[in-house]
């Protein structure tokens, strides 16, 4: 005598496999889609960082505002160096700036003038490296021909209430910000990492 065996359709075994593991393959479904948008969104930041680079070149050998990209509504108006890391500051501080590279709040003055220079970032992209930094690292910046050293005076972290880390100074000031904590997955937290440092002098 012959067995017969009857094999189910392939359709039908992973439907029934999809259905007996369902919440781990939506763990897995949901992990998969953060993981791949979170690395788009990093390859998105360090891809801009080099069009800008480009456009800050230009506008420096042309002394006008070159947008970095023809769509784009904005254009690199300085260059700072935190910890080793060179970035491209971008005019405004909306989330569609934030999104390609750090932003310097446009009612705040420039990096090197009197007041209070403020510039905003992306605590997961480019303001990362704020992480890092202590209390006495020099910050360098670069606004046009001119070039200033500030140095790191304090580090604290405030309630996004707090504006007035934001407020005009006598002093040349440069304030430094980004969401905290580093590893939250929040995306809309309500603190704030604030790096402050003071102007000390302009370098060649």
């Amino acid at each position: 005598m012959y067995a017969h065996f009857h094999q189910k359709p392939l359709k039908r075994v992973l439907l029934e496999a999809f259905w007996r593991y369902k919440w781990l393959t939506l763990c897995f479904a949901v992990s998969l889609y953060f993981f791949a948008a979170s690395g788009y969104i990093h390859a998105k930041a360090e891809l801009a960082q080099y069009l800008i680079k480009d456009a800050w070149t230009d506008s420096l050998s042309t002394g006008k505002n070159v947008p970095p990209w023809s769509w784009a509504d904005t254009y690199p108006v300085a260059k700072m160096t935190v910890a080793g890391q060179s970035l491209y500051i971008l005019a405004g501080a909306s989330g569609r700036v934030l999104a390609f590279g750090p932003g310097h709040i446009s009612a705040t003055v420039l990096p090197g003038e009197t007041g209070n220079a403020v510039i905003t970032g992306h605590r997961d992209t480019h303001f990362a490296v704020l992480e890092q930094v202590n209390i006495g690292d020099m910050i360098e910046t670069q606004t046009g021909r001119q070039k200033n050293r500030f140095r790191i005076t304090e580090i604290r972290i405030a309630h996004e209430s707090q504006v007035q880390v934001t407020a005009d100074s006598e002093n040349k000031i440069l304030t430094l910000i980004t969401c905290y904590p580093f590893n939250g997955v929040d995306p809309n937290p309500e603190m704030r990492y604030i790096v402050r440092a003071q102007w000390q002098g302009e370098t060649s």
